[in-house]
């Protein structure tokens, strides 16, 4: 054969062999990356959409993006149309976060419901919206499926018949696999990961499992996630947390230990999926509304304190955090989705003082310069931006805004200094 006929046979045969993993996201060692080879490590949420009244989330993916998350979980029901579902993809990726659409029919069930939340994913257009994203899509193929009575050789048998389907059918993206018991059974995930993992051709397979364990083991819980999981060679996240409370628990003020586990998480870079966002009201826990993280689903309208924490307070927080893929913007510059200022107290007292900090979002934007003004009462209040401090000059009312230095994001504070 002539050395250039050989040389473009090769060139041929390269292109055609491409493997999944360089154009997906993938799972190698226990991390995930994108398909340039990026770490990627998920902060983001979970949020109800199919069963609200933003379905295809026009106005609530919007609000996650000033969050800086770089992943959403999409929650579906396959009695529904996937039309919204398939705009809903489209408008995650598009606001740069790694869309995850679920099938929560099968919760806390298994057979007949596991299988026709397999089956959903048989869908034509479906299939072509995902593969059509799939750089920046992961199927999750079943929420919480199976009960406590669940085997290790049940799960190995229906998930491996399952990753079979679907692969089968066309996808290629990464396939997540929720632990049974409600999400809850992490011991049995850690079992039966790596002979599910062989089971998948394209060696793509994520574990997700859901922190709604007693305080006495979530902890111990958490190092699983973040430290097992990866000495097993398996990608597993937190699905669905770290969580604030549990049902049984909802009429307790006390958190479950939700901060040690964020902690946890982020030194070990593992991801984490918040339950949930808060556009519409979950059924559990009324008394404390641990559950939703929002009022309504809006950025910086948080119900709680352990809300605040979650998206912006701590410091393993999804606002500062989250890293968004330099791949994902066509011009390699990672750009700015959020902007928020927490000043410490709102009321001061003449005379004195509070602290206030500029959070800008994702953690890894590329231009995080901005300006702080006072745009209301500037003889009511005096910002010190060097040291963090609010000083109250005179009796009023004052507005604190934060604008990013590209003009796209701005956030204001209405704040009150009191007489004497």
């Amino acid at each position: 054969m002539h050395k250039l006929t050989a040389l473009l046979v090769l060139f041929v045969m390269t292109a055609c062999t491409t493997t999944p993993s360089e154009t997906t996201l993938h799972v190698r060692d226990g991390h995930l990356y994108t398909a340039a080879g990026e770490k990627f490590v998920m902060r983001g949420f979970n949020e109800m959409f199919v069963w609200s009244e933003d379905p295809s989330g026009e106005r609530l993916i919007p609000q996650i993006d000033q969050s800086g998350a770089n992943a959403v979980r999409l929650v579906w029901d396959h009695n529904f149309n996937t039309a919204d579902l398939e705009t809903l993809i489209d408008l995650t990726v598009e606001h740069k976060m790694v869309a995850i659409p679920e099938c929560h029919n099968a919760t806390g069930k298994w057979d007949d419901a596991l299988q026709a939340c397999i089956d959903f994913w048989n869908n034509p257009h479906l299939i072509e919206k995902v593969e059509s994203h799939k750089q920046w899509t992961i199927v999750n193929i079943a929420n919480e499926a199976g009960g406590h009575s669940i085997t290790d050789e049940q799960f190995i048998e229906a998930y491996s018949d399952a990753i079979a389907s679907l692969r089968r059918w066309g996808y290629t993206v990464p396939i997540m696999i929720d632990a049974a018991v409600w999400g809850q059974d992490v011991d049995q995930l850690l079992r039966v990961g790596p002979e599910l993992s062989k089971q998948d051709p394209l060696e793509n397979v994520i574990f997700s499992t859901h922190s709604y364990w007693s305080a006495e083991v979530a902890v111990e819980n958490y190092k699983k996630v973040a430290i097992t999981a990866k000495e097993k060679g398996l990608a597993m996240i937190v699905g669905e947390g770290p969580s604030v409370t549990r049902v049984g628990q909802c009429d307790d003020p006390e958190p479950l230990p939700y901060l040690e586990g964020m902690e946890l998480l982020h030194i070990h870079e593992a991801g984490w999926l918040n339950w949930s966002w808060g556009g519409l009201k979950n059924g559990d826990c009324d008394d404390f509304r641990y559950f939703d993280i929002t009022d309504g689903g809006q950025f910086g309208q948080w119900l709680h304190r352990p809300g605040a924490n979650i998206v912006a307070l701590s410091p393993y927080s999804v606002m500062r955090t989250s890293e968004r893929p330099v791949s994902f913007y066509d011009d390699g510059r990672v750009a700015v989705s959020g902007a928020y200022l927490h000043i410490h107290e709102r009321e001061i007292p003449l005379g004195e003082h509070t602290n206030f900090e500029v959070i800008i979002a994702p953690a890894n934007a590329h231009n995080t310069n901005y300006t702080l003004s006072i745009t209301e009462g500037t003889d009511i209040v005096r910002a010190d931006r060097e040291t963090g401090t609010l000083y109250g000059l005179s009796p009023g009312s004052a507005e604190i805004t934060v604008i990013t230095e590209d003009g796209q994001m701005r956030w204001s504070v209405p704040v009150t200094v009191l007489e004497e």
